[in-house]
């Protein structure tokens, strides 16, 4: 009978860090504790109360702990995950609840503190409010470090893995991806916990490869197997053969696809063709961090810095003051570089506080970004002038997310006018001709770039939105994972759309999606004439070396060429048939074939 464990399986999931990595599966199951209901003597009631107190008191100092190491791998921002989970675990009137059950029905610690737990994650499971929900994962982590403190089997993770490992599970908290990262384990592989999550948030932060999917985790993918997660792509391949190993094996040595080892060790970064023409490269950064230092190092620009995470890491709204200390300081440690600040791109859902719960049927075409920016003036006006104080520094420019329509363009401007007016009639530094720029996700956006382009100082192509758009498919969603092509004719025809709107009206055109990055789709973008690719830093020193490979001038007659087909799977072919020309080096120009 054949062994179906022993072919090569390629599944398809979503990217959740960057990264390769090559490792044995161990698979990591939601703690199944076999706690019984135990009836206990009054004589032993304080002793049970003493072992809660004991094990919630172990917890908070393993998940401190856990914070200061988090604080020196991957800076301070990123470590405040942890807060929440101190604070769950630090809450006396729910473990006062608990110890008064254990009183009253004498019965022992762990039962009376998992059934309240329990009840606890159910009402919050069955919430429509998106911040109750949010919870859930934080509880749960807390539950597992407490009711292993009162069973006295630890947390796991404390002894490393002889072989290098793939952990897959549903969903890992922070305390887990701290305690696993230095044992071994080289890459996650999720079921739940997508690219926004607290979970994500720190696996990006230590460099290490993830995918998140549909990957029947314990029946397709069980232990022992030996994986190969692509957290570039989102594949995963269970059981690769020789030659696949092999190959990506090579390319991990020629260190292509591995996070952070090239960028800390690159001399300098500079995307010159081969012709002598330019291209100016940025990095897109989620939180601050150590890598800061190395892309100030490198003389690397930020173009795109997402400021959500400062929502995720309180799940609420940072005041002017807090957001203007963490704008500051990074405008600081860049400059003169420049420092793009990108608006809470953000749903309508996380607004509670100012409108109430929000539910939509279909978030992604409902009530965000600037959309919903524009209706919550008050933290809108606030996310402005702590960017336009930070913007005292010189190198700090603003950018409008989700944009659809001029309108959107004109009410905002004259919001930031208005915030200027107050600002130098009280005397606060800031740069009153701060730029602006509106992101083009949205293909009305594209569509209407000329008229944008009038009225912004530059735009920026959010290629992952643009592409969702575009093609009807969400970028989260595996099963429709096919249909989000980024190489589509119609998608391109969008990208030339907006750089020859940005160009006829002076304007500079960025793109800081994935395809930034991509080094297939590099020659097309360089031949559109995109003025700056934006990108996860760990892709610069790739692409960087890659772009040096060709010419400009054969990148232009590559794209217009790319522009006349019909096709995606024609768009493919030949951006491949460019891929094999510049990894060969081969002399000569491109063949100008015709369509």
């Amino acid at each position: 009978m054949r062994d179906i464990h022993k072919e090569e399986i390629i599944l398809k999931g979503i990217p959740v860090s960057g990264g390769v990595a090559l490792g044995e599966a161990q698979v990591l199951r939601d703690p199944s504790f076999q706690i019984v209901r135990r009836q206990i003597p009054a004589s032993q009631i304080q002793e049970e109360l003493a072992r809660l107190d004991k094990a919630r008191e172990k917890a908070i100092g393993e998940l401190q702990g856990d914070k200061s190491k988090a604080i020196k791998a991957v800076g301070e921002q990123a470590a405040k995950v942890f807060e929440a989970q101190v604070m769950i675990a630090s809450d006396q009137q729910f473990f006062q609840a608990v110890a008064d059950r254990i009183v009253a029905e004498r019965i022992n610690a762990e039962y009376a503190y998992q059934e309240a737990t329990a009840a606890t994650l159910d009402r919050l499971m069955k919430s429509k409010d998106p911040y109750l929900r949010q919870m859930v994962h934080d509880i749960a982590a807390v539950s597992d470090r407490i009711l292993s403190f009162l069973l006295g089997v630890g947390t796991g993770g404390e002894n490393g893995f002889a072989n290098p490992t793939i952990l897959a599970g549903r969903i890992f908290s922070p305390g887990q991806i701290m305690a696993y990262a230095k044992r071994n384990v080289v890459g996650f592989l999720t079921e739940e916990g997508g690219p926004t999550s607290h979970m994500a948030l720190i696996i990006r932060s230590l460099g290490i490869p993830s995918v998140m999917g549909d990957f029947s985790v314990g029946e397709k993918l069980v232990a022992g197997m030996q994986l190969i997660i692509d957290g570039n792509s989102g594949d995963v391949i269970i059981n690769p053969d020789i030659e696949t190993t092999k190959n990506y094996r090579r390319m991990r040595a020629r260190k292509l696809t591995q996070p952070f080892g090239v960028l800390l060790n690159a001399r300098s970064i500079a995307a010159v063709c081969r012709d002598g023409r330019e291209i100016a490269l940025a990095a897109n950064l989620e939180i601050p961090g150590p890598v800061d230092e190395h892309l100030v190092r490198l003389r690397i620009g930020v173009g795109l810095f997402r400021t959500e995470f400062l929502y995720f890491n309180k799940q609420t709204f940072p005041d002017e003051e807090e957001q203007y200390q963490v704008y500051s300081a990074i405008a600081k440690k860049f400059n003169p570089l420049p420092v793009t600040l990108r608006t809470f791109d953000l749903g309508g859902d996380k607004y509670a506080e100012e409108f109430g719960k929000v539910h939509e049927d279909n978030p992604a075409l409902g009530w965000r970004g600037i959309r919903v920016s524009l209706d919550a003036t008050r933290l809108f006006k606030t996310q402005l002038r702590a960017m336009l104080r930070a913007s005292a520094e010189g190198n700090v420019k603003i950018l409008l997310p989700m944009v659809s329509d001029v309108g959107e363009i004109n009410e905002t401007l004259e919001l930031v006018d208005k915030i200027k007016r107050e600002l130098r009639r009280t005397g606060i530094p800031h740069n009153d001709g701060i730029a602006i720029g509106a992101m083009i996700e949205i293909p009305s956006a594209a569509m209407s770039a000329d008229y944008l382009a009038q009225k912004v100082d530059f735009l920026s192509i959010g290629t992952n939105d643009l592409i969702q758009y575009t093609m009807a498919a969400d970028r989260g969603n595996f099963r429709v994972a096919k249909y989000y092509l980024g190489h589509h004719p119609a998608v391109l025809q969008l990208i030339h759309m907006t750089v020859q709107a940005g160009h006829e009206n002076g304007v500079a055109v960025t793109v800081c999606g994935e395809m930034a990055g991509a080094k297939l789709m590099a020659p097309f973008l360089v031949g559109m004439g995109v003025d700056e690719l934006s990108m996860n830093p760990t892709r610069l020193p790739e692409l960087a070396e890659w772009i040096s490979r060709f010419r400009y001038s054969d990148a232009k007659r590559f794209a217009s060429r790319v522009m006349r087909l019909s096709t995606a799977d024609k768009v493919m072919a030949a951006l491949k048939e460019a891929y094999d020309y510049v990894d060969k080096l081969k002399q000569g120009d491109w063949r100008d074939e015709q369509p």
